[in-house]
């Protein structure tokens, strides 16, 4: 089977300056930590101000998608922009906690309802992405049909890649194709969704009360509790799902006051926004530039499919085109149910597409990988 050669990039962001000499041996440890800390607040800094860029451009998502382009455009200048997998679980966090205050009882049922809709959704997603992997392997032939398949299946990153080694796939190509997917489509997805949206798509909870911070803190501190417990479990989204399904359970019983404050939602958008930015490297543009230019036509057949599927549920279902978009939008979970927060959409209702997405992606990625292998052999 066809490998890609030559060093691999490092997708750990928290990597450590070189030791000093040693009559500085002593002092190593703090001097590591202060660099460290000074690259991730550099980062962030940075992300802050392409937010702020956005905002004045009056992007869609102004926070996420310019603290992402900026730290991306960094990396693949190759400039040490750096993260660390902490604060993406905090931004997953926060936004699980956010996105739980719009459950309801109604929220709920109207999700079980469609819940047959929603599996539909989620298989054929995984169709388009087989569609996807042909293609891929036209582009880039020396891939196997088995990475091609892991490479734009619609699950995470780590997910796909740790399935890869199971069944002797190669994860450099699909963390490439993985990473560019999440990019693009937190990128695309809120301008495509603004350009559809109505003013009578958007979910009146956007504009509801603020609850006070006393609340904010004592809710958080609670969705911290549910974070942590599924995390234990090593799940994936482990800490947006905690927080959310701790946060759903308080909603649905009536118990949350209001929506969380806006800057809340600011600093979780410019965190995840950062968070997917930093994994772009500038071996993109160099030894995998053939991996980038599959991905620019991968990724947007996915995103065209699969916003036509919407298109389609919309006129079957009878729910917002906006919505759907973002509930059928090949991205991570916490990804699009943010964006439909801030977009004032449901949040709710594209969480639970997500999740579902997600779950079926997990169970069925391996096999039909496998079964794209034997299909492309025979």
């Amino acid at each position: 089977m066809a490998r890609w050669t030559g060093d691999r990039p490092q997708w750990s962001n928290s990597a450590m300056p070189e030791p000093s000499p040693d009559h500085d041996a002593p002092r190593a440890p703090l001097s590591d930590l202060a660099a460290t800390a000074g690259i991730l607040l550099a980062t962030f800094a940075v992300a802050f101000a392409g937010g702020t860029i956005g905002k004045l451009l009056n992007f869609p998502l102004p926070w996420m998608t310019g603290a992402l382009m900026i730290t991306a455009a960094l990396g693949l200048a190759g400039v040490p922009v750096r993260s660390l997998w902490q604060l993406r679980a905090a931004g997953q966090f926060v936004t699980g906690a956010a996105v739980g205050t719009t459950f309801t009882p109604a929220i709920l049922v109207t999700i079980l309802t469609l819940l047959p809709a929603i599996l539909a959704g989620a298989v054929a997603s995984i169709a388009i992405a087989m569609v996807g992997a042909l293609i891929l392997m036209r582009i880039v032939p020396s891939i196997d049909a088995k990475t091609a398949a892991l490479a734009t299946m619609p699950g995470g990153v780590i997910e796909m890649a740790n399935i890869a080694k199971r069944i002797d796939a190669d994860p450099l190509p699909i963390m490439v194709l993985q990473t560019m997917r999440v990019g693009l489509t937190v990128c695309a997805a809120p301008f495509v969704v603004t350009a559809l949206a109505e003013a009578g798509a958007r979910n009146v909870v956007t504009h509801g009360e603020v609850m006070s911070w006393l609340t904010v803190i004592a809710l958080m501190g609670a969705s911290f509790v549910g974070g942590f417990f599924l995390n234990r479990f090593t799940l994936p989204n482990a800490w947006f799902l905690g927080s959310l399904f701790v946060m759903a359970a308080l909603g649905a019983a009536g118990l949350i006051p209001g929506r969380v404050p806006d800057s809340i939602l600011v600093v979780a958008q410019v965190t995840i926004g950062m968070t997917i930015g930093v994994q772009y490297r500038h071996e993109f543009l160099t030894r995998l530039l053939r991996l980038l230019l599959a991905s620019l036509v991968t990724v947007p057949f996915a995103l065209l499919m699969l916003a036509l599927l919407a298109a389609l549920y919309a006129v079957v279902l009878g729910l917002p085109v906006t919505t759907l978009v973002l509930a059928l939008a090949p991205a991570g979970i916490a990804e699009m149910a943010l964006t439909g927060k801030v977009l004032g959409l449901d949040a709710a209702l594209i969480t639970g597409f997500q999740i579902v997405r997600i779950v079926t992606t997990m169970g069925l990625a391996a096999w039909t990988a496998r079964l794209l292998e034997r299909w492309v052999g025979g």
